[in-house]
């Protein structure tokens, strides 16, 4: 697999942000969501949106990256969601019974970069 992975970040009102993903969330790319998301939480953006919809793959590593980016966003008293994640986020969700911990929505992410 190929471990590219794109992010772009908005800032929006208050506490909430979002990241757009296109590409692999995969064992190579899973610290780039990490790093660029706890730095978001650092700048006091603790409500997260994530938008999946160009994620072509999802390993088990990506999976736990966002199991962790949902414990780090609770932590800060704030919450994690997946924008309409792309058919492999999720069957890899479903698949290990995770599709109902994760908050989903089906359309776009807010902000301008969705």
């Amino acid at each position: 697999m190929s471990s590219t992975l794109t992010l772009s970040t908005a800032r929006l009102a208050g506490t909430a942000a979002g990241v757009d993903l296109a590409g692999e969330l995969d064992m190579d790319s899973a610290d780039q969501l990490t790093t660029a998301v706890t730095l978001l939480i650092g700048q006091g953006y603790r409500d997260l949106t994530l938008g999946m919809s160009r994620v072509t793959f999802c390993d088990s590593t990506g999976l736990n990256a966002l199991l962790g980016l949902l414990r780090k966003t609770k932590a800060a008293g704030g919450s994690l969601t997946l924008a309409a994640p792309a058919d492999p986020v999720k069957r890899l969700l479903t698949m290990c019974g995770l599709e109902t911990l994760i908050a989903r929505q089906d359309g776009p992410g807010p902000g301008p970069i969705w």
